[in-house]
């Protein structure tokens, strides 16, 4: 019998894992009390009470789980798990939880019904279904069922949403879905990236049944317009779909956008008529915004001095869009236009001067927008030029890369410290996906974070979980 612990996940429900720091679930939830993919923080926003959802893939159930606690008692979650001892863990998460709406169905999704190997890996959530039996491994004879089955089985008459994780049986789970995918019409997240390799095939699959495909926004948590064939972020994990009827749905309760919100490409420098009228430009300027932070209230004197000399009105532009983004009152396209222009506008500006903490603000935008390669490398960029010259030009107005650190206050008015450790934290936490990752290749970053005072807890928590799974001693 292996060893279990139960862990709380940040929207309070609780995951029956093994007591392992070896395991990736384990680890993680130990590291950031939650799930490393932005996608979750969606979904528990958009399920309601009394939803019907699907997770093919369910694992320990850090989807499912959580779907359920959202979905609530009068909803219902079917969770496929065909694993034995992951679906026992599953079983034992349920039952801590006290749900009644969750329903374990013991079987892999694929395109016919019947029996199959499933490749047993170290890491439960890259099990596999195999055609043969492997050189070496384990295996498990697991029961198979198509989605069309279960309209029946389950008597499928609306599915709200649908995950689908299931290392690489994602087309065959199409192929016996045909008439799942044609009557009924959820959301569906689905998984792109399985190792190092994109399956993008899958978003033209999708296409093919009336299904277009979307991105999540992750600083705004709403969804946008992904187009097929364009190049996607390194970092890109998921990718959300569904037909017409559903998209305006989700548009009308503000978490999904229906144009492609590009005002970058219509508007001109200054044109501030694409947004209502009822948007007043200089509300949301810097000295309405940023300078009222714990940071920018040290620093507005100097900000004053530094745009007064003239030079800094396309990041004043920059700021202001991004302002308009963090505006909750309007709508998601002008939310999302705005945030795309501001991304625009700061990616021009720091290849051509990437002076001042210019830099600090690229990353903060790119980020949010989704473009997350960008936000790493940018780091970089700055992390390494502080470190050369010891110190930051703060003397004009800069977004804080990490978001935490807007209610942090620089101590003593000493900024160099503070931002330092603001670009570290944010590496820290997107260069990649947790530590479990990274290991001892992230040791001296977080311990330079520790020295310097301003780090969260959970940098602390990585820095410790690094060093009981290397055996080394804490500091």
């Amino acid at each position: 019998m292996i060893p279990t612990t139960t862990l709380t996940m940040a929207d309070g429900v609780r995951i029956v894992v093994p007591d392992s720091l070896d395991l990736v679930t384990p680890y993680v939830l130990r590291e950031q009390n939650d799930w490393f993919e932005d996608e979750i923080k969606f979904v528990r926003r958009l399920l309601r009470p009394g939803s019907i959802v699907m997770d093919i893939g369910a694992n320990y159930g850090v989807y499912a789980l959580s779907m359920a606690q959202a979905v609530g008692s009068t909803g219902q979650v079917l969770a496929f798990e065909p694993a034995s001892e992951t679906a026992n863990l599953l079983a034992e998460g349920i039952a801590a939880n006290g749900f009644t709406q969750v329903v374990l169905d013991r079987s892999a999704v694929s395109s016919f019904s019947g029996t199959a190997q499933l490749a047993l890996n170290d890491s439960p959530e890259l099990n596999t279904i195999v055609s043969c039996l492997p050189d070496s491994g384990l295996t498990e004879t697991v029961p198979l069922v198509t989605l069309d089955e279960c309209v029946e089985r389950y008597r499928l008459w609306d599915i709200d949403f649908l995950k689908i994780d299931a290392e690489g049986e994602e087309a065959n789970i199409l192929r016996g879905g045909k008439r799942f995918f044609s009557e009924l019409s959820p959301l569906v997240q689905y998984e792109v990236k399985a190792g190092t390799e994109l399956n993008m095939e899958l978003a033209e699959t999708f296409e093919t049944l009336g299904y277009r495909s979307f991105r999540l926004v992750p600083g705004l948590n709403l969804l946008a317009s992904f187009q097929s064939g364009s190049a996607p972020d390194p970092y890109l994990l998921n990718l959300f779909c569904c037909k017409q009827d559903r998209a305006q749905q989700l548009a009308d309760r503000g978490l999904l956008v229906m144009s492609d919100g590009h005002l970058a490409t219509t508007l001109a420098d200054g044109d501030w008529e694409g947004l209502k009228p009822s948007v007043n430009r200089s509300s949301y300027g810097w000295p309405h915004t940023i300078a009222h932070l714990p940071y920018g209230a040290q620093l507005s004197g100097l900000w004053r001095e530094t745009v007064a000399l003239g030079g800094s009105g396309e990041v004043e532009e920059a700021l202001c869009w991004y302002s308009v983004s963090r505006d909750s009152r309007l709508p998601p396209y002008e939310r999302f236009g705005a945030l795309d222009t501001s991304l625009g506008l700061l990616k021009e500006l720091c290849h051509r001067q990437p002076t001042y903490l210019r830099l600090a603000s690229l990353a903060r935008v790119a980020a949010e927008v989704g473009e997350r390669m960008v936000a790493v490398s940018t780091l970089g960029v700055l992390a390494r030029a502080i470190s050369l010259h010891q110190m930051a030009d703060p003397s004009e107005p800069f977004l804080v890369p990490c978001e935490r650190f807007e209610q942090v206050s620089p101590r003593d008015g000493i900024i160099g410290n503070w931002i330092f450790a603001a670009v570290l934290e944010e590496m820290e936490r997107l260069e990649s996906y947790s530590s479990f990752y990274s290991g001892r290749s992230s040791l001296k970053r977080l311990q330079l974070i520790h020295k310097l005072g301003y780090g969260s807890e959970e940098m602390d928590r990585r820095l410790h979980l690094i060093q009981l799974r290397s055996g080394l001693p804490a500091p």
